[in-house]
């Protein structure tokens, strides 16, 4: 499977997505579009209220 930074992943299809609509790799890969090590889309984000509990700010 090819591999790609979210933001590459965004220029390609034209969207706006965030890390909370996918899951990225835990360590920096290189991205085959800007040929960068940065973390790489996995998958598509399946439970984003998950996401939300795990990353939401402390007060």
């Amino acid at each position: 499977m090819a591999e790609f930074c979210l933001d590459c992943w965004n220029r390609m299809n034209h969207a706006h997505w965030t890390e909370r609509d996918y899951v990225l790799s835990d360590e920096r890969d290189l991205c085959e579009r800007c040929g960068e090590f940065r973390r790489v889309v996995e998958g598509e984000q399946t439970f984003k209220f998950l996401y939300d509990l795990r990353h939401r700010k402390k007060k």
